[in-house]
């Protein structure tokens, strides 16, 4: 073998090291990025879940402000039509 022919496989020894080197690190690059897509994944899931939940809760408290304000509605009312019935001077206490 001449010398360049050492030198030459010396070189591809130390690129074909360097490319492996390199391989590995980006492998564990992409190892971790899939970890974190999934855990970013799985947070997402669960925040949709929640803001699925709050809907439902805040429309279910929609509800029962309507049922509540219809309740005082007629409450006012009745007191309004209460009071013109009553003697004058014989109120509630």
């Amino acid at each position: 073998m001449t010398a360049l022919e050492e030198q030459l496989t010396e070189a591809l020894k130390r690129l074909s090291a360097q490319y492996e080197t390199e391989q590995q690190r980006h492998s564990g690059q992409v190892e971790a990025l899939r970890g974190r897509v999934e855990r970013q994944s799985a947070e997402n899931e669960a925040l949709r879940r929640r803001v699925e939940r709050l809907s439902e809760e805040n429309d279910a408290l929609g509800r029962q402000i309507e049922r509540l304000s219809e309740q005082v509605t007629r409450l006012t009312e009745y007191c309004g039509t209460s009071a013109a019935a009553r003697p004058h001077g014989h109120g509630w206490r």
